[in-house]
């Protein structure tokens, strides 16, 4: 195959597999674990907060280490796929064992929570960052990339309504503790066979960058170097950003539906449904827009559009005409699913320029710490907000509804209205990216003949 097409169209959908499995799994994590530990389990929620702090402070270690170790692994299956087998079952049994905590006992309840927690994002980590490294590691032309990047917001964004929709439907018995624990069987033994297929079809790695876990950075100097790069740093406040209001919209659109639309479980996931669906169909529309003004552009104009799509929001109640809100908002959603993870590949690639050799690791290692930051503020945004208006369990003291809005929609656009900015100063043009492309071609073409000499 040429360099524009390296990979088969099979290859290159199995690959994308591997991103429905985190999308599904953890959106699901995300949606269902407050709700469940908060209004099921009964948890008070500064103990739910205190457990996310801790968490992602274990997360400050974890996540940029195991990126570290992917990037230094040699193994006749390559650099990252061991770990993404060796994450797979343990991740699978988390997945059912969280929705048994003990009751009777608060204390005991947060301490199993914690320790659910700390090791669910252990072997989540082992299995995702791998999946996040090897894209921009695969797919290295712009032709390419963009196109197995549709692929994978395609099926992400299938990922996302399987992680809505699924316990939606389970959920339609009422919702227990059994149903939430069915909830987490159904999600694994799905989880299971996508990622099989996606390991025996999709996950493979290219001889070029054999010999690049080869380098002198040691972990601590590999952190340093990698937050001095300036265009990274402006990408991880705009990931931390993004993840952050999708991380909002996640755990509150359940209580959003029931508090101010007045409406049940199953009719609040149709509206994400609709919103998802109207996102996965709008990536091919950001595709064409990346190919004609590239991704810096692109990703501006899908926040402006999320952000006017949403405001309606504020001041309107009816379900019919939420429905048609969120057909817009998933445009805007989509364009913003699509550019976030295609961005970072070009701060990789003149990574790699500079130092030589392909540190995917590094920086998704960092990435996903902040992700995982993101979860901590968008908790402790809620909890300020639940605890000023003085409701732990339902009972109002103050305007909800208002609140739920404020939460639902104006934070989400003062989280957007600065990643526009770090944007403007964001400096990886259509014409930069495409002259660091070409440099590329040329360095590979180097790397690959000294694999073969070796």
């Amino acid at each position: 195959m040429t360099e524009e097409q390296r990979f088969g169209r099979g290859q290159k959908w199995s690959f994308g597999l591997g991103s429905f499995a985190q999308w599904f799994i953890n959106s699901a994590f995300n949606i269902w674990v407050f709700t469940y530990y908060f209004t099921i389990v009964n948890l008070n929620i500064g103990w739910y907060v205190l457990a996310a702090v801790i968490w992602t402070l274990w997360n400050a270690f974890n996540d940029p280490l195991i990126g570290y170790l992917s990037d230094r692994t040699h193994t006749r299956w390559g650099r990252r796929k061991p770990y993404i087998m060796f994450g797979l079952v343990p991740m699978l049994i988390l997945e059912i064992i969280i929705w048994l905590p003990p009751l009777g006992n608060e204390v005991f309840t947060f301490i199993y929570l914690l320790i659910m927690l700390m090791c669910y994002d252990t072997f989540y980590t082992m299995i995702s960052l791998p999946y996040d490294s090897l894209f921009p590691e695969l797919y290295t032309t712009v032709e390419e990339r963009n196109e197995v990047n549709t692929i994978k917001q395609i099926l992400s964004v299938v990922g996302l309504l399987f992680a809505a929709l699924v316990p939606a439907v389970i959920f339609l018995f009422g919702e227990t503790r059994e149903t939430y624990l069915i909830n987490g069987i159904v999600t694994s033994i799905i989880i299971a066979v996508s990622i099989l297929m996606s390991l025996k079809w999709g996950v493979t790695e290219r001889k070029e960058f054999k010999l690049d876990y080869k380098h002198e950075f040691k972990f601590l100097g590999s952190l340093k170097y990698t937050m001095k790069n300036k265009a990274f740093v402006l990408y991880t406040v705009m990931f931390f950003l993004y993840e952050y209001v999708l991380l909002l919209l996640a755990t509150l659109v359940q209580i959003f539906g029931k508090q101010v639309l007045v409406i049940s479980a199953f009719n609040t996931s149709i509206i994400m449904g609709i919103m998802y669906i109207v996102g996965a169909a709008s990536v091919v529309l950001w595709r064409w827009l990346d190919l004609k003004i590239g991704s810096k552009r692109g990703y501006a104009v899908s926040i402006v559009a999320y952000f006017f799509a949403s405001l309606p929001l504020m001041f309107i109640a009816v379900y019919e005409l939420v429905l048609v809100i969120a057909v817009l908002m998933g445009i805007g959603f989509g364009g913003m699913l699509y550019f976030i993870y295609l961005i970072i590949a070009d701060v990789i690639d003149e990574d790699e320029l500079r130092t030589g050799v392909r540190r995917e690791g590094a920086f998704f290692g960092i990435t996903n710490f902040f992700m995982r930051l993101s979860m901590i503020f968008s908790i402790l945004t809620i909890g300020a907000v639940f605890t000023l208006t003085g409701w732990e369990e339902y009972t109002t003291v103050i305007d909800v509804v208002f609140a739920l809005r404020f939460l639902f929609i104006v934070m989400p656009g003062i989280a957007l209205g600065i990643s526009l900015i770090c944007l403007y100063f964001y400096p990886f043009s259509k014409a930069k990216v495409q002259e660091i492309k070409q440099k590329l071609m040329e360095l590979h073409k180097e790397k690959a003949e000294k694999v073969e000499a070796t």
